[in-house]
């Protein structure tokens, strides 16, 4: 009996413990629920070929959703990678003033594919219907890419104004890395007040027999202004035919566009894949030093 009435109060004591540890965990939880640092995110859909997104979305601790004050917009794209690398350097260089109090957004596929993903993206960031080489894992059929144009106007039609009625935008940055930074040319090139500035490292203009380069070429013979502040970046190891970066800025350098405020970087020892932070890190603070 003492043993039975000992082991059940021992039970006793272990369930009460279960129970504290349960409750002290929903408190975390909730109190994580309303910390300024957990993300939000938003999902929406393309009807127009039925496509699912979801925004993620990163506010600055001291952003007062009652409040008057608009922040600055750091739009990433391909944000499986880019999202979160932005973020924690807005985190640690917002308090020093060397960045803003930005909110961070990311436009990312609704997959949990990783093989998916890079499908998507080649659809929605190529900008025309040719078929991919085999080295970018792109596997649907070119008729199938080139939706940049359509990615575009989607952004424009729905994306963008949704952003401004859930937020407070002073203006807003485009942050693009390869094939996403080759969708940010098309749009710098379309219509570059869409956004107030453009990050592109290592944009992907080898597209298409570089088609981007002829795109250029059209838009400075029907215009000679570009009103628009660039970071354009490449890592010093991208020197195979899928990395012309270079000939590309140098292209439009040599146009001496009316309003177009373009900085340049090569980053030592890095390649297309390393140099994806440092980029993002380095031009940031560029384009806001410089704005």
């Amino acid at each position: 009996m003492f043993f039975a009435h000992g082991f059940l109060g021992e039970l006793t004591t272990e369930s009460k413990r279960v129970r504290q540890s349960s409750a002290k965990l929903a408190f975390v939880s909730n109190e994580l629920l309303r910390s300024p640092w957990t993300p939000f995110s938003h999902r929406m859909t393309r009807n127009d070929v039925d496509r699912d997104y979801v925004l993620w979305v990163d506010l600055p601790p001291t952003y007062d959703p009652d409040g008057e004050e608009p922040h600055p917009v750091y739009l990433c794209f391909d944000a499986m990678w880019t999202y979160g690398t932005v973020v924690d350097t807005v985190r640690l260089l917002a308090p020093s003033k060397e960045l803003p109090k930005a909110i961070v957004i990311g436009v990312a596929h609704d997959e949990p594919s990783y093989r998916e993903v890079i499908q998507l993206r080649a659809m929605d960031f190529t900008t025309t219907a040719v078929d991919a080489p085999a080295l970018t894992g792109v596997r649907v059929p070119g008729e199938q890419l080139g939706g940049a144009e359509a990615f575009r106007r989607w952004l424009a039609a729905e994306v963008i104004p949704f952003l401004k009625t859930q937020y407070r935008i002073s203006e807003m940055t485009f942050i693009g890395h390869s094939f996403s930074a080759l969708f940010g040319v098309h749009v710098l090139l379309e219509t570059s007040a869409m956004f107030d500035h453009y990050l592109l490292a290592s944009p992907s203009v080898w597209w298409d027999d570089q088609v981007m380069f002829r795109r250029e070429q059209q838009r400075y013979e029907s215009s000679k202004h570009l009103d628009a502040h660039v970071f354009m970046s490449k890592g010093e190891l991208e020197t195979d035919e899928l990395s012309p970066h270079q000939e590309f800025h140098d292209q439009m350098v040599s146009r001496e566009y009316e309003g177009l405020n373009l900085h340049w970087k090569v980053f030592p020892n890095e390649s297309h894949m390393s140099v994806t932070p440092l980029a993002l890190s380095h031009g940031l603070r560029t384009l806001y030093s410089t704005q």
